[in-house]
């Protein structure tokens, strides 16, 4: 089946703008401000399930919790940081999740044959360029994780979180990376989620001197 799939992918791929089209309103926005939307994250290939494993032994061992559904909380903290902009007006996260929730649906009424991992692998392959203009913004924020991992210290009873991740923000008008953003860090008693919202915030820093929406040309 999923090889039988796969074949079909280019085809499914050449129509899938159009049933993602349609959901979008248009409204006035005032002189100065550029609109984005923040997709969730995608997790590096082999990162895609939760994983718990227990590592060493004694006062070596240790528990490491890796976050398979980490893409979902980083956009939500991305854009919390991101709306903070001066100029950048976010799409919000519940808007967002309503609207692939219905991209979801309608690829589901089209396809009643797919299983829910074949959908999100269809979706997850769109162009971000492609659900910017649906959404009608400017820009798309799109993220990579390749680490999202919680370490848990049997012997001393602690805990620290992990991450690393990737940013890219596209111009949806052009499809073209404007900017882009790496970074990595752990934090001893906190959660990845929480690390994530550190490296947001110096992402944030990061794009407003770089200008990255452009809004001083």
């Amino acid at each position: 089946m999923w090889r039988h799939f796969r074949i079909l992918l280019p085809c499914l791929a050449a129509i899938l703008p159009m049933i993602l089209g349609g959901c979008a309103s248009k409204r006035p926005l005032p002189s100065g401000v550029v609109t984005m939307a923040v997709l969730d994250g995608t997790m590096a290939e082999g990162l895609r399930e939760t994983r718990k494993t227990t590592v060493g032994w004694w006062v070596g061992a240790k528990t490491r919790y890796d976050g398979g559904n980490a893409g979902i909380p980083l956009g939500d903290v991305l854009a919390h940081e991101f709306e903070e902009v001066p100029g950048v007006q976010v799409l919000s996260r519940e808007d967002f999740r309503s609207y692939y929730a219905d991209k979801e649906r309608r690829l589901a009424r089209e396809y009643p044959d797919m299983t829910p991992e074949e959908r999100l692998f269809i979706l997850e392959r769109q162009s971000p360029a492609d659900y910017g203009r649906s959404l009608n913004v400017d820009f798309v924020l799109t993220s990579r994780i390749e680490q999202a991992r919680l370490t848990r210290s049997h012997f001393l009873q602690t805990w620290t979180g992990a991450a690393d991740l990737s940013l890219a923000l596209l111009d949806t008008r052009t499809g073209e990376t404007v900017w882009q953003w790496s970074d990595g860090d752990t934090d001893l008693f906190s959660s990845p989620v929480s690390v994530m919202g550190q490296m947001a915030r110096r992402a944030r820093k990061n794009a407003i001197k770089a200008d990255a929406f452009a809004l001083s040309r």
